[in-house]
């Protein structure tokens, strides 16, 4: 499978297109599925009716937030996670929990297309306010395809991903 890579910037803590070539009119591909794990995990999803929205706890309007194409009349796999909803959530081990859960639900539609054979993904505390989201996507059986591994440290108290690091750190 063959995407457009997004490419994460240290700097601006922005994923984003980049390019290539002689002339640099082609944009930079990708074969190993960064790009959907990228959109699958940090794209905002919209809330479940039973989500507590964090703006709701301190009196703002609610916002339910997602993409729009989600409320179609017959909609696919919902797109993003839900890891925005913890950013008004306190530095607790129930925390890095959800977002493992949020993390792997994002990720499911991987395994349900058929574009690998099993998902793991880990969530761990980094210091307080970020969390360590680990996913390792193993081959779909009897292919040649290799295990693909990444791991990011997410800013939930601004819901946003401050860096991606190199595998297996």
């Amino acid at each position: 499978m063959r995407d457009i890579l997004l490419a994460f910037d240290a700097g601006t803590f922005e994923f984003d297109l980049q390019l290539e070539g002689d002339t640099e009119r082609d944009l930079r591909g990708d074969d190993g599925l960064l790009t959907a794990v990228i959109i699958s995990l940090f794209t905002d999803r919209r809330a479940l009716p039973d989500d507590a929205l964090p703006d709701e706890r301190i009196g703002l309007p609610s916002d339910r937030r997602g993409w729009w194409g989600d409320i179609l009349p017959e909609p696919g796999d919902p797109l993003g996670s839900r890891l925005w909803l913890l950013w008004r959530e306190k530095d607790m081990d129930v925390v890095v929990e959800r977002a493992r859960q949020y993390a792997d639900e994002a990720l499911q539609w991987i395994v349900r297309d058929g574009l690998v054979g099993e998902r793991r993904v880990t969530a761990s505390r980094v210091q307080g306010g970020y969390l360590g989201i680990g996913v390792e996507l193993l081959p779909l059986p009897g292919t040649t395809d290799r295990a693909r591994e990444w791991n990011f440290v997410y800013d939930y108290k601004n819901s946003v991903p401050l860096r991606m690091l190199a595998p297996g750190v």
